[in-house]
């Protein structure tokens, strides 16, 4: 990775975790993923600056956090700046591994955080750490942790996998709200409460069996995400597609992981998959006939999600192609040309009709 990573983190400097409407900032996520995919350097810096001019500065923060209170901290929306200084100051003293190892632990129980945003940010701030450590790199890191911190969000049940079924049995069993949502309750962390009204919810995600092999297991998984998007793809694609990017993105983070935090890891990913799936997957998975992407090749499908220039977009198509390269089912490259696809046919739509196709949320 070039020096284009902190360019771009340069000028994305100083800005809010979230946007003015509540959805998450993807800036400095969506340039690691372009940088990943080997794009050119001067294009990702334009897209990081267009990105930023739609960003909000960070607000201040209403406490500072400590060694002391940090616990009656996690969660605190209106701390995301102290909880962005405190792991800048954590970072400043220890090794950005140290810090990485002290705090997956506390903060994985609720990696539900901004609709597993705080997670996913994360694991792309690590990738770019375990490439070369440099300080605007570990400063990204840091506000990734703090804004992972800041809203931390748990869901009901404690995900211990200690059940019998496989991984698509087990979605199976998930109980489904199968209900609409308004644009507010589409929010990240709104529609949790849905699960609450689920009492089946809990057991059903404690029936699957542990895994033994942590990485077959998430190619299980985001395969299987990646066919519960498509299944629901009509009605809530946006929200479907953290199915897939919030399991890859813990692929990443695999390697700064001991064998005990990647099975812990893994059982909070299995929850917040089958969070997304309660509450928005009326339909479950096809088959292994799911659509494929056509005629088109890999490179195709790729250059058809960049050119929407939509970060989730960028960081759907650079999830699946790298699952693809290790799971070459074509189940991914279909999900990742089907959200590209939704965005350039509702080029010109209102921003009610948008809302109502799940492409986007109410500002």
């Amino acid at each position: 990775m070039n020096s284009t990573m902190d360019e771009a983190l340069e000028r994305l400097r100083g800005a809010s975790p979230e946007h003015a409407n509540g959805v998450p900032n993807h800036g400095p996520m969506a340039t690691e993923a372009l940088v990943t995919l080997g794009c050119d350097g001067e294009q990702v810096v334009q897209w990081a600056d267009r990105y930023r001019s739609k960003l909000i500065p960070m607000p201040a923060s209403a406490l500072r956090i400590t060694q002391q209170n940090w616990p009656e901290a996690l969660g605190r929306i209106d701390a995301a700046a102290g909880w962005s200084a405190f792991f800048g100051n954590e970072l400043a003293d220890q090794s950005w591994e140290s810090v990485l190892d002290q705090w997956l632990p506390r903060l994985l129980p609720g990696l539900m955080a901004a609709g597993t945003h705080g997670f996913i940010r994360t694991a792309h701030a690590v990738r770019a750490l375990g490439d070369e450590p440099t300080s605007l790199r570990l400063e990204e890191l840091g506000r990734a942790l703090g804004f992972w911190a800041a809203y931390y969000q748990q869901l009901p049940g404690d995900p211990v996998m200690a059940g019998n079924l496989g991984l698509e049995q087990a979605l199976e069993q998930i109980p489904r709200a199968r209900r609409s949502y308004n644009s507010k309750e589409a929010l990240p962390r709104e529609f949790v409460g849905v699960l609450n009204t689920l009492p089946g919810f809990p057991v059903a995600v404690t029936a699957l069996g542990a895994p033994q092999s942590i990485p077959a297991a998430l190619t299980v998984l985001t395969e299987t995400a990646a066919r519960l998007y498509l299944a629901n793809a009509e009605h809530h694609p946006l929200v479907m597609l953290h199915t897939v990017t919030g399991p890859s993105a813990l692929r990443m983070m695999l390697p700064h992981m001991s064998q005990q935090v990647q099975r812990t890891a893994f059982s909070y990913i299995w929850q917040a998959v089958a969070g997304w799936a309660a509450a928005f997957g009326a339909q479950v998975p096809a088959g292994p006939d799911e659509p494929a992407a056509g005629e088109l090749t890999t490179s195709q499908v790729l250059e058809r999600c960049l050119e929407t220039e939509d970060p989730h977009a960028i960081k759907f198509v650079e999830a699946c192609v790298r699952e693809y390269g290790g799971n070459t089912k074509p189940v991914y490259l279909a999900a990742a040309l089907d959200w590209a696809t939704r965005l350039r046919e509702a080029r010109g739509w209102s921003s009610d009709k948008k809302i109502f196709s799940g492409l986007v949320i109410r500002s």
